[in-house]
């Protein structure tokens, strides 16, 4: 149930976003059992209906896939009986090659509203990533790449794919079916034809399959989470989770301090010292997936001009120190991401564009991009080279910006900093939100790639078919990078089978992604927790995942400290 009612646009969000910044959620992290975790972003809609990463990471205390991994990838069924497997032959190669998995559902699991859960939610969801019309959410390769969902029994559905497909398991192709319980959606799809303005998505009687069901969101201050009693794994020890809202970094320190959160996570690298100080609090990281980045708009009709020219784009990079800003901003020793795709599957030779102001200033003054005005800021045609820089209001995004800017304004290119709430800079077409609308010359932000493969999902948020628009508000490609070969190559890295030849397209297609010039890594980031252990026991790390957004997939094994 949501409390107050959110506003539309700009103006109202930021107004709102200062008028309940901090406030502070009716429970308190004294009760030995309720469970508070600071949040440091608020999304506007849940998800599936929104695809950043802290409305999935609330998804962890309502609702489960069909299987997930462990900190150490070892992977453990959910919603089924057991994994698919060649081995025990829920996974087959058919005549033409292509793969087959079943899925079977573990016997009698319910929704949190004590409905069963049967293979016509998973029929249901199937439908809804055919079919674009009906649903505006993520969809990665799942239409390009399933040929069928047939279902064989009230428990057991058959995926085939029309291609061979070697990522059966680490996709988790049907990962999201928890979200779309067929009894609740159902009507609204007969009725409407599409089911976006479903009032689960906005907090309303929401259903799932978790340790937990949401009872309350209080917008700009969070939300409470009560033991679900249809849940059929383990009982969670804590009756009672709230989550925080508390967008600033310091402000989630303090709350730390004062006993008012009992986890704080993915916090920034220089706030660990900050952690330790604090009695009574464990602070431990692990390996990270996601890594800031430079993030610049290619769409014609939305970008700033001088960013169509890839060699300005490549300027601009070179302009910026990126090893000393990781080093002071960040933290000795921190990792620069050479590309958006995992290090492991990235060949030892991988480009990487170095500090080189000089270099920087010679190629603007080659694209024809120069202060002739004499103000400090580069020129073409009557046009300031001032680019609309974004970012969220996190504080070492923030610090990056302005440090950025420094650089930048040596080499004559100007900036306009934007650190705007979470909720709008990540908010999908339908809701305005500025990335996926294009309505920026550069971003700032986080985006994970999957560990455990070296495809991309082209088409969602790479693919020339990707790009958001009216007629296509499903997609995430708001950047508007288009390279027809490197879709044609990541759809042959999700069919090919041989290890090697599968590596050597990936490559390939990380060469095309680095040629577009729109992606720059500026630090890899591990993912920090600090608990109060006075308060709160994690009995094993490893419960901890590190796969996307899993955080806390394992979160009804924690218990109270005393």
């Amino acid at each position: 149930m949501r409390t107050s009612r959110r506003l539309v646009g700009l103006a109202l969000v930021l107004v709102l976003a200062l008028t309940l910044f901090g406030v502070a959620a009716p429970a308190t992290a004294q009760d030995p059992k309720v469970l508070v975790i600071g949040w440091e972003q608020e999304p506007e809609l849940l998800s599936p209906r929104v695809d950043m990463t802290f409305g999935t990471l609330l998804t962890n205390f309502y609702g489960r896939g069909v299987w997930d991994w462990y900190g150490d990838y070892t992977i453990f069924p959910i919603m089924v009986e057991e994994i698919p497997t060649f081995d025990n032959g829920l996974v087959k190669t058919l005549e033409n090659g292509n793969t087959q998995v079943t899925y079977t559902l573990k016997e009698g699991i319910k929704w949190s509203d004590g409905e069963p859960i049967t293979a016509d939610d998973l029929m249901f969801y199937h439908e809804m990533q055919m079919n674009p019309a009906a649903f505006t959410f993520q969809r990665g390769s799942y239409p390009d790449v399933v040929e069928s969902v047939e279902k064989v029994d009230d428990r057991t559905v058959v995926l085939t794919y029309n291609q061979p497909y070697p990522d059966f398991q680490s996709s988790n192709i049907l990962f999201g079916a928890w979200a779309l319980p067929q009894h609740l959606f159902a009507d609204m799809l007969a009725a409407d034809g599409n089911i976006d303005n479903h009032p689960y998505f906005s907090g309303e009687g929401v259903v799932g399959y978790g340790p937990y069901v949401l009872s309350e969101w209080r917008v700009g201050e969070g939300m409470t989470f009560d033991r679900n009693e249809y849940w059929d794994g383990q009982a969670p020890a804590f009756d009672q989770v709230i989550v925080r809202f508390i967008e600033d970094t310091q402000q989630m320190v303090n709350a730390m301090r004062a006993g008012e959160i009992d986890i704080a996570f993915n916090f920034p690298d220089p706030q660990v010292a900050d952690y330790e100080s604090i009695e009574g609090v464990e602070v431990f990281g692990t390996p990270g997936v996601y890594g800031d980045a430079i993030w610049m708009n290619l769409r014609p009709d939305k970008t700033h001009p001088a960013l169509l020219d890839v060699n300005v784009r490549k300027a601009i990079v070179h302009a910026i120190d990126r090893a000393t800003l990781a080093e002071q901003l960040v933290g000795p020793g921190t990792e620069l991401a050479k590309s958006w795709f995992s290090a492991k599957f990235l060949p030892e030779d991988f480009p990487f564009l170095e500090y080189d102001p000089d270099l920087a200033k010679q190629m603007l003054d080659e694209a024809g991009w120069v202060d002739s005005n004499e103000n400090g800021t580069r020129d073409k045609d009557g046009m300031e080279l001032i680019l609309r820089w974004f970012t969220t209001n996190r504080q070492i995004r923030m610090d990056y910006q302005v440090a950025i800017q420094g650089y930048l304004d040596e080499v004559g290119v100007g900036t306009q900093l934007y650190p705007v709430p979470s909720g709008l800079l990540f908010a999908d077409f339908l809701e305005r939100g500025i990335l996926d609308t294009g309505d920026f010359d550069m971003a700032l932000f986080a985006l994970s790639t999957d560990a455990l493969s070296p495809a991309a999902n082209a088409p969602d948020w790479f693919g020339c078919e990707g790009i958001p628009s009216a007629e296509n508000p499903n997609g995430n490609n708001g950047w508007g990078f288009c390279d027809p070969r490197f879709d044609e190559l990541d759809l042959l890295v999700l069919s090919t089978v041989d290890p090697e030849e599968r590596l050597a397209l990936a490559q390939e297609e990380y060469q095309h992604f680095f040629d577009g010039q729109f992606w720059h890594g500026l630090y890899l980031r591990p993912t920090w927790y600090a608990v109060a252990a006075d308060r709160v026991t994690i009995p094993d790390k490893n419960l901890i995942g590190t796969y996307v957004a899993n955080y806390f997939a394992n979160v009804e094994f924690f218990t109270p400290a005393n």
